[in-house]
């Protein structure tokens, strides 16, 4: 079985189209999907709990994710942002990839609008900011890439570190450095570039750069997120 696990928070405007398209994707195994609601304030646990099972955590990526695998019976786990469109075959592509023998990954993406933009800024700044790290950062996945991992691995590694930024980083690098992981590259998510609308393409990358840049620096993780509370 894989377990799907989205965490959630005041995404009413997107959880049901996401949950109603992961429902009708065909998989070869059998499939079962965990809504982790971090406390919305708005309609989210209404609206999912018309499609989903619905679990409630404290709010926190990390901990919502966690407490979505105590939740879950699949010996793979997928993690899904509540505003991300998976294609149609991801899932058996996923179950493929753990019988040819490896133990995690993540899938290529692009965003639903203003992709080519987005893409060439992030490119160009990071080249700027990260010169000779492409090759390091290899099949280190983010969660908008949509990682996937068999559960004992998951289990091997402790899980998410529970840091309030970050912890996708962390988990993808430590699952890379002991584990066989791979990209699927033939299937891309699809992501929402709301963020990017609202905050400023600039200003966003901006951020997650130099979020990233410091801390592979040494930064903690919690004065990194009071940094990008207060820039927000």
């Amino acid at each position: 079985m894989i377990s799907i696990i989205i965490p959630t928070y005041n995404e009413e405007s997107s959880i049901e189209n996401t949950l109603i398209q992961l429902s009708a994707l065909e998989c070869i195994s059998d499939k079962e999907i965990i809504v982790v609601d971090g406390g919305s304030s708005d309609n989210t646990i209404l609206i999912a709990l018309k499609h989903v099972r619905v679990v409630s955590s404290k709010k926190g990526k990390a901990n919502q994710l966690n407490t979505g695998v105590k939740f879950s019976k699949g010996d793979i786990l997928f993690f899904v942002h509540a505003d991300m469109f998976v294609p149609d075959g991801a899932l058996n592509a996923i179950i493929n990839q753990i019988d040819a023998g490896y133990d995690g990954g993540g899938f290529a993406n692009v965003f639903d609008s203003h992709n080519k933009k987005i893409k060439r800024l992030g490119t160009i700044m990071n080249l700027r900011f990260f010169k000779n790290k492409e090759q390091a950062d290899r099949c280190i996945f983010y969660g908008d890439n949509g990682i996937f991992v068999k559960r004992n691995v998951f289990q091997d590694l402790g899980g998410f570190k529970e840091i309030p930024i970050m912890e996708d980083y962390d988990f993808s690098y430590r699952m890379k450095k002991h584990f066989k992981v791979k990209q699927i590259k033939d299937l891309k998510l699809i992501l929402s570039s709301r963020r990017h609308l609202e905050a400023g393409f600039l200003k966003t990358r901006f951020q997650w750069i130099m979020i990233k840049k410091l801390y592979l620096l040494g930064f903690s993780a919690h004065t990194l997120a009071r940094w990008y509370r207060d820039v927000r």
